[in-house]
């Protein structure tokens, strides 16, 4: 009979062990949180299929203090887009000078491209963490690394990390939702400290967003 609260302990424990966390900042990731690195930039390729069809690019995000500029570009600079933006809205370039403005940042994207890009959530997603604008749930690897993430009806999964600054940074995550299936897959993380002490996988620091 004494084994029966020793089992009942255990089925416990495990259940406890696999449970998602709901985070917020940084939490989860070793060294610095990300607000330690207000000026930030990551270079890499991302590859989204929507049903039958699909799209590859190159991209690249610089962020200075909540101001930040996304560069997406296809094979020979074919379709490329400039979305500058802050808390206040975000504006588009296209490749043929054409500007447009709104409030959403996803949206945008895909009126002028066609394609459901989530620029809102990566935002975040790409460096570990929640967005602020829902809730979302977050588990674990044994490292305390995020390994899956849901939110916004998006599951965000990793898959591979590289150290900068005493910090696991993600650098593949595939998300997926409904029929859409993005990759991403980060060449380079490049980080400036509040102080001005900097990291990168092979690089200099990065270069404030305009």
């Amino acid at each position: 009979m004494r084994l029966l609260p020793v089992l009942i302990l255990a089925l416990y424990l495990a259940g406890c062990a696999t449970a998602p966390v709901d985070t917020g900042k940084g939490a989860l990731l070793p060294g610095p949180g990300i607000d330690d690195y207000p000026v930030w930039q990551f270079r890499g390729r991302v590859s989204l299929i929507q049903g039958e069809q699909g799209w590859h690019a190159s991209l690249n995000w610089r962020e200075a203090s909540g101001l930040y500029r996304l560069n997406l570009a296809g094979p020979m600079g074919q379709a490329a887009v400039q979305l500058d933006g802050d808390a206040s809205g975000v504006r588009l370039r296209t490749a043929n000078g054409e500007e447009l403005a709104a409030g959403d940042a996803d949206a945008l994207v895909e009126s002028v491209t066609g394609w459901q890009f989530p620029v809102t959530g990566i935002r975040y997603w790409v460096r570990g963490v929640p967005a602020p604008v829902a809730e979302a749930q977050v588990f674990t690897d044994a490292s305390g690394r995020p390994a899956r993430l849901l939110q916004s009806g998006w599951d965000i999964r990793y898959s591979r990390f590289q150290q900068v600054e005493g910090r696991d940074w993600p650098t593949r995550m595939r998300l997926v939702a409904g029929d859409i299936s993005v990759r991403l897959v980060i060449d380079e993380w490049r980080l400036s400290a509040g102080g001005g002490a900097t990291g990168a996988t092979g690089a200099a620091s990065a270069s404030p967003a305009p």
